[in-house]
């Protein structure tokens, strides 16, 4: 049955609102739901819909429990979950249908969000095991930007990404290893909230590089991130990189001291994305009033060129050793098998590994120091925004080149949110989002939502006219 309430918003602050005053049920939410994604064009974006049925048997058990008490902080919000994240009795595919299993349980973080009253809609596409900034590498079809069906939707976590951006869900739960929340959100215009590591349970996450993995958050207002890092967030004995403390730093400044990449470090963003960063930095020294502080950030680069050219990537046949056993690398997409063979190729050795591992440490307390002089880092959230047809020219560099502002952050065990700040005119004549990333030292969460709610809140810049895009 159609709903016949007019539903203007998933967001989740105007959904609770509305539920609280009983101007809105649950059910009309889910029927709302639906609707949008039966008739929504792209139809990659999902690899598991949970049945309409099903979600409306949901919707009806929360509003009998809840008949006549106080409503839980997700109280009948809609949300997807990245499909690398076990839901029980559901199929975990990581968009790669040999490797497809049922999981047996349900990861905490998602058990979390259901007892806090989340209806679950269904598992996201993403780039093939979770290996991949652009969102193309699926078999189950490439999720287009939402503002452009001709351009990337950026990756790993594509589908959750444009399921948020598109209004089919409030929010969703997805993951980032080197970027793969920061980088399409970026690109889809929303917000992405990468969170300190170990703060949320990892338990149910189909590892990539299990060390530095981290659950996150795709939402369209910093506000409805927040309300679910706080329903998410938790210490779990079972997982064994979870924190019991976090480290203690010095407040921020006031006025806040922000630094950002010096103009070498900045090469290789598109013409536009060099133009709308350097209007944000001006924005935010001058607009917010914060300090533009200059620091090193020669660690931050060297840490970033490590997830991959270093034995660190030897994580990714560790989780996948198994399978690849069992199936060798025929089976999987050519840029998965690419990235995993070569992988294989380079043959690290152990003492290379412990090298690996000093030298990352050395980087870690290097950046640090460089937080001795600035409160928060800000970068582009990626170098640029390809088309589909741009991306397939050269699939690995291009691929590569969108972690370049992203693969540091995990790596040096930072916090970070991506954020919308503005639009340029495409060579098509639409406008895409340009956003960029507010970084801040491990258990800095809650400044690096207020600074990116602040940004966000800036006049939105409005950039008129294509510029090419070189690599």
């Amino acid at each position: 049955m159609a709903s016949s309430v007019h539903i203007s918003s998933l967001d989740i602050v105007q959904l609770h609102e509305q539920y609280t005053a009983k101007r809105l049920s649950p059910l009309d939410v889910v029927r709302h739901v639906y609707e949008k994604i039966a008739s929504y064009h792209d139809k990659a974006v999902w690899i598991h819909l949970i049945p309409e049925s099903e979600a409306l048997i949901r919707a009806e058990e929360l509003l009998k429990k809840y008949h006549s008490k106080p409503l839980p902080p997700l109280f009948g919000i809609p949300f997807s979950v990245k499909d690398s994240i076990d839901i029980a009795g559901h199929p975990t595919t990581l968009a790669c249908p040999s490797f497809e299993y049922v999981a047996k349980a349900t990861a905490p973080a998602i058990t979390r969000i259901l007892d806090a009253g989340g209806i679950l809609i269904g598992k996201t596409n993403l780039d093939q095991f979770a290996t991949g900034l652009a969102g193309v590498r699926s078999p189950y079809g490439i999720p287009r930007c939402v503002f452009d069906a001709d351009y990337i939707s950026g990756g790993s976590s594509s589908g959750s990404a444009v399921s948020v951006a598109a209004s089919l869900v409030s929010f969703t739960v997805c993951t980032d290893t080197g970027g793969s929340t920061r980088v399409p959100a970026a690109l889809n215009g929303v917000v992405g909230m990468k969170p300190t590591l170990g703060i949320i349970s990892t338990e149910g996450l189909f590892p990539a590089c299990k060390n530095i993995d981290c659950v996150c958050i795709i939402a369209r207002t910093i506000d409805d991130a927040e309300d679910v890092w706080n329903v998410m967030k938790g210490f779990d004995e079972n997982d064994v990189y979870a924190r019991r403390e976090l480290p203690t730093w010095d407040p921020w400044h006031d006025p806040i001291r922000f630094g950002i990449p010096d103009e070498n470090f900045l090469r290789g963003l598109s013409l536009v994305y060099a133009e709308a960063f350097d209007q944000t930095a001006v924005a935010i020294e001058k607009g917010l009033r914060c300090v533009k502080t200059y620091f090193d950030y020669v660690p931050f680069e060297s840490a970033n060129q490590m997830l991959y050219d270093s034995s660190i990537v030897s994580q990714r046949l560790l989780a996948f050793e198994p399978y690849i056993k069992s199936h060798g690398l025929e089976a999987l997409h050519p840029a998965i098998k690419s990235t995993f063979q070569v992988a294989a190729d380079n043959n690290f050795s152990a003492t290379g590994a412990y090298q690996d591992i000093f030298t990352l440490a050395l980087h870690r307390r290097q950046a640090e120091i460089q937080f001795r002089s600035i409160d928060v880092l800000v970068v582009p959230s990626t170098v640029g925004h390809f088309t589909i047809a741009e991306l397939e020219e050269d699939p690995m560099t291009r691929n590569k080149v969108m972690g370049k502002f992203t693969n540091f952050v995990n790596m040096l065990d930072l916090c970070a949110v991506s954020v919308p700040v503005g639009w340029w005119e495409n060579k098509n004549g639409r406008y895409l989002p340009f956003g960029v990333t507010v970084i801040g030292q491990a258990g800095k969460d809650k400044e690096i939502m207020a600074f990116g709610k602040k940004l966000m809140e800036m006049p939105k810049l409005r950039l008129q006219g294509s510029k090419a895009f070189q690599i």
